[in-house]
């Protein structure tokens, strides 16, 4: 008992030292926040907050500085589109791949798997051509659509392997009881697939709150660009930088993500952890 009770003392120190390397930078980063000028740049930086201030964060929200509500909406919106629109493609094509034998079926897989190969640089040229030509140039239509192709095959791919752990002994008792397909599929299998559903939701949603280099070349305003651009653009055309109004744009460009954690992490334990048990 002694011996266990050791262990456990050593294994709660080890994620507690982990978890304060792993917070401290993001700890600093609001204490620096809330300092004037003044006190960010001591010649000995402290913890200690002598004069507490807001500016930082009023530039950072004001016309004057980033603008970042409507940065911050232009990536919800294009990010909460992708997110979606992964779910349902992924959802319905993982259950056809899961369920239906059809020949080809596993050519299928492997072009899913080898279409993650072919992004970034390589398809930048004629994704700018195909916007041009269809006038999707400095819209989030296209970031939805470039992004939707960085995430619906890892999303089919694995809400295929989500489903095949469901029994298929489920639809046979709902098709007795009368349930058509759609009917089975809706009510009584994507309920039980709703943690990888929203695991593939969550990791489309991050992917595109990330994105740099599309969001760069494709847009160029304020009402398409998103928030992770208009932070570097902001960086490069100063000439003195406001650092204090940059990590403020920092803590609240992390918020959302927080929020979408805090309601959604129940989900994606389940959605990590499902696959392993079969049945």
């Amino acid at each position: 008992m002694k011996e266990t009770l050791v262990q456990r003392t050593a294994n709660y120190v080890w994620l507690a030292l982990l978890m304060a390397f792993t917070l401290l930078p993001f700890a600093w980063l609001i204490d620096t926040t809330l300092k004037p000028d003044n006190e960010i740049f001591l010649s000995v930086p402290t913890w200690i907050v002598d004069n507490l201030t807001w500016e930082h964060y009023r530039w950072a929200l004001g016309d004057a500085g980033l603008r970042l509500p409507r940065l911050l909406l232009n990536s919800i919106v294009a990010c909460g589109a992708t997110a979606l629109i992964t779910g349902a493609i992924s959802c319905i094509s993982g259950y056809g791949l899961a369920r239906y034998k059809v020949p080809g079926v596993g050519l299928v897989v492997v072009l899913i798997v080898l279409a993650q190969m072919i992004q970034g640089p390589l398809i930048m040229i004629p994704w700018y051509k195909m916007a041009a030509a269809f006038s999707l140039l400095n819209t989030k239509a296209i970031l939805v659509m470039i992004y939707g192709t960085l995430t619906i095959p890892v999303g089919v791919w694995i809400m295929s392997g989500f489903f095949r752990t469901i029994p298929t002994e489920l639809e046979e008792a709902a098709a007795i009881d009368g349930a058509g397909k759609w009917r089975t599929l809706f009510t009584v299998i994507i309920p039980l697939a709703l943690p990888g559903l929203v695991s593939i939701a969550l990791y489309a949603f991050i992917l595109g709150w990330n994105d740099y280099q599309y969001s760069l070349i494709l847009t160029n305003s304020i009402e398409a660009k998103t928030v992770q651009v208009g932070i570097a653009e902001l960086m490069e055309s100063m000439g003195s930088t406001n650092w204090g109004g940059l990590l403020a744009s920092g803590v609240i460009v992390i918020l959302p993500i927080i929020v979408l954690f805090a309601f959604i992490q129940k989900y994606l334990i389940e959605g990590m952890t499902a696959g392993s048990v079969k049945g």
